[in-house]
C-alpha cells in the first residue's frame, strides 16, 4: 500500500469515527458509554499507546475522567495543574503536539513523565469548552505529526458538537416534560377539578334543601345532574391518564410517519424517502392537509399503517442490501373515491437484491397480511416493476368492510434474504 492510499484510509477512519459518535448520541446511548468510545476510537486510529479524556470536575478543576491503554491505572483520576498543557489547550481552543512529556521541562505531573510524544486536542470552543482529548505514546515511539494534529482536532470538534447537541436535546426534552406537566395541571384544574367543585356545590344545595324538607322531585333532579357531572369528571380524568400512558394518542399519522422514517435511518444507513399524498396531491413539510388526513384515518388504522411501514423498512434494512428505499403513503378521501369509502395505500420500495433469493419463511411478513385481512384490504410483496429490488404494497379501506365481503387478500409472504454463499 503506497503512502497516499494509507493516508486516505486513515482520513476515512477519522471521519467514520466522528459519524459513529454522533449516531450513538442520537440513539440515546448513555453519555458515559459514548465518552469511553471516543477515547477508544481515538487511541486505535491514532496508533497511540494510551488516550485520555480530561473533563471539568468539581470546583472547576480539570480531571482525567477516562483513560484507555498503557498506564491507564496511574493516570486515571489525576487533577491537571492550572498552568499545564490541558488547561492551555482548553482555554486557547488550540491543539498542540508535544515531542516528549518525559523531556518537557514544565511537566509537573509525575504520572505523565512516563510518556513520550503527546497530542492535546481541545473539545469544544473557548465559549463552550467540553474537555480535552489527550493522545499518548511511549517515549520510544514516533512523534505525532501535523496531519495527526489536524485529524484528531477535527474528530474532537465533531465529538464535542455531538455532545453539545445531545445536551441541548436533553434540555429540550426536560422542557417538554415541564410543559407536559403544566398542561396536565391545567387540564385537571380546568376540567376535572372545576367540575367536581361544581358537583360539590350542587350536593351542598341538596343537603340544605333536604334539611328544610323541600320536595323530593327537585332533590332527585339535582342529584341526577350531580351524578352526570361526576361521570363526566371520571371520563376527563381517564382521558388525561390515557394520554400519559400513550404519548402517541395525540400525535397524528403524518407526524408519526415522519418520525418512523427518521428512526429507520440508523438501520438502513441512509434516510429513506417519504412521500405522503391526499387525493393525489403530495404534502409539503407543513401542510394544512395533515389535519384532514388525521381526521380521515382512524386510530387503529393509523397504528396498523405505522406497523406496516415499520416492518417494510425493517425488512429492507435486514435483507434488501439496498442503496435507497422509498415509502409512499396515499390517502384517498371518501369524496374522491369511486366507492364513496376511501382508502389508504402504502408502498415500500427498495433498489436491493429483490426476491431472487427467497427463503419461503412467513415470519416477519405474515402479520402484515393479517393486518390487511382484518380491514378487508390487500397485501402483496413482489419484485419491483423497475427491475431492481422489491415492492411491498398494502391497502385498506378507511372504513373496515365485513370480512365475508372483503376482496381476496394476496398473501405473498416471502422475505428478502442474502444468498448462502455471499
Amino acid at each position: 500500500m503506497n503512502p497516499s492510499e494509507a493516508d486516505a484510509i486513515e482520513r476515512e477512519k477519522w471521519l467514520s469515527a466522528g459519524a459513529e459518535i454522533t449516531t450513538m448520541l442520537l440513539q440515546g446511548l448513555p453519555e458515559e458509554d459514548v465518552l469511553e468510545h471516543i477515547v477508544t476510537l481515538a487511541r486505535d486510529i491514532a496508533d497511540a499507546d494510551a488516550a485520555a479524556l480530561v473533563l471539568p470536575g468539581l470546583k472547576g478543576e480539570l480531571v482525567v475522567e477516562i483513560v484507555k491503554g498503557w498506564g491507564a491505572e496511574e493516570v486515571l483520576g489525576i487533577t491537571m495543574p492550572r498552568d499545564g498543557l490541558s488547561w492551555t489547550a482548553l482555554k486557547s481552543g488550540k491543539a498542540r503536539i508535544v515531542p516528549s512529556l518525559a523531556q518537557e521541562r514544565n511537566i509537573i505531573t509525575p504520572q505523565l513523565r512516563k510518556y513520550g510524544p503527546a497530542l492535546y486536542a481541545p473539545m469544544g470552543t473557548q465559549e463552550k469548552p467540553v474537555g480535552v482529548l489527550v493522545l499518548l505514546r511511549r517515549e520510544s515511539q514516533e512523534s505525532f505529526i501535523s496531519k495527526d494534529l489536524e485529524r484528531a482536532t477535527t474528530f474532537a470538534d465533531q465529538a464535542a458538537l455531538a455532545l453539545v447537541v445531545s445536551e441541548a436535546r436533553q434540555a429540550q426534552d426536560m422542557g417538554k416534560l415541564v410543559e407536559e406537566r403544566e398542561r396536565i395541571a391545567r387540564d385537571l384544574h380546568d376540567l376535572a377539578i372545576q367540575q367536581l367543585f361544581a358537583t360539590g356545590m350542587q350536593l351542598e344545595v341538596v343537603r340544605r334543601r333536604a334539611a328544610r324538607g323541600l320536595d323530593k322531585a327537585g332533590l332527585i333532579a339535582i342529584l341526577d345532574e350531580a351524578l352526570d357531572n361526576i361521570d363526566n369528571s371520571v371520563r376527563e380524568i381517564r382521558s388525561i391518564v390515557h394520554s400519559l400512558r400513550d404519548p402517541d394518542a395525540a400525535t397524528g399519522l403524518v407526524e408519526r410517519l415522519r418520525r418512523e422514517a427518521a428512526l429507520a435511518r440508523t438501520g438502513l444507513g441512509f434516510a429513506p424517502s417519504l412521500v405522503i399524498s391526499l387525493d393525489g396531491n403530495d404534502l409539503g413539510a407543513l401542510d394544512a392537509e395533515e389535519q384532514t388526513i388525521d381526521e380521515l384515518v382512524s386510530k387503529h388504522l393509523t397504528d396498523d399503517t405505522l406497523a406496516v411501514c415499520r416492518e417494510g423498512l425493517a425488512n429492507a434494512a435486514r435483507h434488501a442490501q439496498a442503496q435507497s428505499v422509498q415509502i409512499r403513503v396515499a390517502v384517498t378521501s371518501p369524496q374522491a373515491a369511486s366507492d364513496g369509502v376511501g382508502c389508504i395505500d402504502i408502498q415500500v420500495e427498495d433498489d436491493g437484491i429483490g426476491l431472487k433469493f427467497v427463503s419461503g419463511r412467513k415470519s416477519g411478513t405474515w402479520n402484515i397480511s393479517a393486518r390487511a385481512r382484518q380491514y378487508g384490504g390487500t397485501y402483496s410483496l413482489e419484485n419491483s416493476p423497475s427491475g431492481r429490488g422489491a415492492l411491498l404494497q398494502w391497502t385498506a379501506p378507511l372504513k373496515p368492510q365485513r370480512i365475508e365481503e372483503a376482496p381476496q387478500v394476496i398473501t405473498s409472504t416471502t422475505e428478502w434474504t442474502v444468498p448462502s454463499d455471499s
